[in-house]
């Protein structure tokens, strides 16, 4: 995978009553070290005051979120393990309880995808079952899919 690369978020938050969806296709960068794969990119979305830099990490069979700026935290994500942290936002600070269900990462040559299944609770509350998809391509392939849900394919140039 080369350094430079293209960046899907999509999450689903659902609770008893109903499911939200966001996404996010951004550039960042790839790299590996160690046997840990970093994916480093600005998020704009989070607080549009602030921009929050997220940092992805990959190792063994565990996945990090770290993000500083606009949001800041530091979120664990390990199958059949529950990880607390403090989430800060301009709102204040919130306890989040992650209980991971699900983690698989496939890893190609020029591309990543991570998939997280979890529960999340924020102050002890139930907020019900999330789940987020990462996926990571070469910046420079001739083709990327970016809405692959609905099968459309962008050319690279018109990115630019």
């Amino acid at each position: 995978m080369t350094k430079d690369v293209l960046v899907r978020v999509k999450g689903v938050q659902t609770d008893m009553f109903e499911s939200d969806e966001i996404e996010l296709v951004t550039t960042g960068s790839y790299v590996e070290k160690n046997n840990k794969v970093y994916i480093t990119y600005i998020d704009s979305t989070i607080d549009g005051d602030k921009e929050t830099k997220t940092t992805i990490k990959h190792e063994k069979d565990q996945i990090s979120i770290l993000r500083f700026g606009g949001v800041n935290s530091h979120m664990v994500f390990e199958k059949d393990k529950t990880h607390i942290t403090h989430y800060q936002t301009p709102y204040g600070i919130f306890e989040i309880n992650t209980h991971t269900k699900k983690i698989n990462v496939e890893r190609e040559e020029d591309f990543m995808e991570i998939n997280v299944s979890y529960d999340l609770s924020i102050n002890h509350m139930s907020m019900g079952v999330n789940t987020f998809t990462i996926t990571v391509k070469n910046a420079k392939s001739d083709r990327v899919v970016l809405m692959d849900d609905k099968n459309v394919e962008i050319e690279n140039e018109e990115l630019s």
